[in-house]
């Protein structure tokens, strides 16, 4: 069941970055339900999630880093790119019927870290 539920999710993508609306509208559930806690936005409807994702702008594209699946759920790292920029994106798929049902993104900054107590925390370079 994970491997439909991964299926669905590459599909998600690879439709998104194609600019494939029409097929891409079918991956989703009318009562789809999408969320981002960091800014409190939010969105109700397959419609409205489809809208944000034909309107966003730039040339945009999501490359599937990681992706993690179950049967009802989904956990995908992408690299979202426009232009020159990349951002890392988190997000958590939730599915029912074969349909993505609801999606939670996360868009962690990074950001310096805290003074370390233990000599044990190493830093990567730049």
């Amino acid at each position: 069941m994970s491997e439909q539920t991964r299926a669905l999710i590459q599909a998600h993508w690879s439709l998104a970055n194609a600019r494939e609306w029409s097929q891409f509208s079918r991956l989703l559930h009318p009562a789809l339900c999408y969320e981002v806690p960091q800014t409190r936005e939010y969105v109700e409807g397959s419609h409205g999630y489809l809208e944000m994702f034909s309107t966003w702008p730039g040339d945009w594209k999501a490359s599937i880093k990681h992706l993690v699946c179950e049967k009802s759920k989904a956990v995908c790292v992408i690299d979202f790119a426009v232009g020159a920029e990349s951002m890392t994106g988190i997000s958590i798929f939730e599915v029912n019927d074969g349909v993505i049902t609801g999606v939670t993104d996360y868009w962690p900054e990074p950001y310096e870290p805290p003074p370390r107590a233990t000599p044990l925390m190493k830093r990567r370079p730049e």
